[in-house]
Protein backbone atom coordinates (compact mmCIF):
# COMPACT_ATOMS: atom_id res chain seq x y z
CA UNK A 1 0.00 0.00 0.00
CA UNK A 2 1.49 3.17 -0.86
CA UNK A 3 1.83 5.80 1.57
CA UNK A 4 0.06 8.82 1.34
CA UNK A 5 1.44 12.77 1.33
CA UNK A 6 0.30 15.02 3.97
CA UNK A 7 -0.40 18.20 3.70
CA UNK A 8 0.39 21.21 5.59
CA UNK A 9 0.20 24.56 6.35
CA UNK A 10 3.39 26.14 7.72
CA UNK A 11 4.13 30.11 8.16
CA UNK A 12 7.38 31.15 6.79
CA UNK A 13 8.93 31.44 10.09
CA UNK A 14 7.69 28.02 11.13
CA UNK A 15 9.47 26.61 8.01
CA UNK A 16 12.34 28.29 9.23
CA UNK A 17 12.60 27.02 12.45
CA UNK A 18 12.24 23.72 10.76
CA UNK A 19 15.32 24.24 8.93
CA UNK A 20 17.09 25.45 11.89
CA UNK A 21 16.19 22.35 13.64
CA UNK A 22 17.76 20.22 10.35
CA UNK A 23 20.48 22.30 10.38
CA UNK A 24 21.32 20.30 13.74
CA UNK A 25 21.53 17.00 12.16
CA UNK A 26 24.39 15.49 9.86
CA UNK A 27 24.01 17.03 6.59
CA UNK A 28 23.79 13.35 4.79
CA UNK A 29 20.65 12.58 6.90
CA UNK A 30 18.45 15.91 5.73
CA UNK A 31 19.99 17.61 2.68
CA UNK A 32 17.53 16.27 0.76
CA UNK A 33 14.73 17.36 2.66
CA UNK A 34 16.18 20.79 2.92
CA UNK A 35 16.53 20.86 -0.48
CA UNK A 36 12.50 19.87 -1.05
CA UNK A 37 11.84 22.24 1.71
CA UNK A 38 13.56 25.04 0.15
CA UNK A 39 12.24 24.31 -3.21
CA UNK A 40 8.29 23.96 -2.43
CA UNK A 41 9.28 27.52 -0.49
CA UNK A 42 10.82 29.47 -3.09
CA UNK A 43 7.78 28.42 -5.45
CA UNK A 44 4.88 28.97 -2.16
CA UNK A 45 6.32 32.28 -1.19
CA UNK A 46 6.97 35.29 -2.41
CA UNK A 47 10.56 37.26 -2.23
CA UNK A 48 8.57 40.11 0.15
CA UNK A 49 6.99 37.46 2.11
CA UNK A 50 6.85 38.24 5.65
CA UNK A 51 7.40 35.78 8.61
CA UNK A 52 3.82 35.36 9.04
CA UNK A 53 2.35 34.29 5.86
CA UNK A 54 1.23 30.63 5.23
CA UNK A 55 1.79 28.37 2.19
CA UNK A 56 0.51 24.28 2.02
CA UNK A 57 3.85 22.04 2.06
CA UNK A 58 3.21 18.49 0.92
CA UNK A 59 5.60 15.83 3.15
CA UNK A 60 5.94 12.18 2.49
CA UNK A 61 5.19 10.37 6.44
CA UNK A 62 8.95 9.76 6.38
CA UNK A 63 9.66 13.64 5.98
CA UNK A 64 7.55 14.40 8.68
CA UNK A 65 8.84 11.52 10.90
CA UNK A 66 12.05 13.63 10.40
CA UNK A 67 10.74 16.57 10.86
CA UNK A 68 8.83 15.75 14.28
CA UNK A 69 12.19 13.96 14.99
CA UNK A 70 14.09 17.39 15.15
CA UNK A 71 11.74 19.68 16.48
CA UNK A 72 11.78 17.39 19.67
CA UNK A 73 15.19 18.15 20.37
CA UNK A 74 14.76 22.05 19.68
CA UNK A 75 13.60 23.81 23.17
CA UNK A 76 9.98 23.11 24.24
CA UNK A 77 9.32 26.81 24.55
CA UNK A 78 10.59 27.46 20.53
CA UNK A 79 8.69 24.79 19.18
CA UNK A 80 5.27 23.94 21.20
CA UNK A 81 3.43 26.38 19.06
CA UNK A 82 4.43 25.10 16.07
CA UNK A 83 3.75 21.41 17.23
CA UNK A 84 0.08 21.82 18.95
CA UNK A 85 -0.40 23.43 15.28
CA UNK A 86 0.86 20.47 13.41
CA UNK A 87 -0.68 18.13 15.44
CA UNK A 88 -4.60 20.10 15.18
CA UNK A 89 -3.79 19.85 10.99
CA UNK A 90 -2.89 16.29 11.42
CA UNK A 91 -5.44 15.47 13.30
CA UNK A 92 -8.43 17.46 11.14
CA UNK A 93 -7.18 15.41 8.26
CA UNK A 94 -7.65 12.19 9.67
CA UNK A 95 -10.86 12.80 11.04
CA UNK A 96 -12.35 15.25 8.09
CA UNK A 97 -13.19 17.90 10.73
Amino acid sequence: MAQQNIRLSLSLANGNLILEALAERPFKQVFELIGELNQQASSLFSPSAQGHELAVFTLSPNQLRLILEVLGEMPYNRVHRLLQNMHQQLQEATTGV
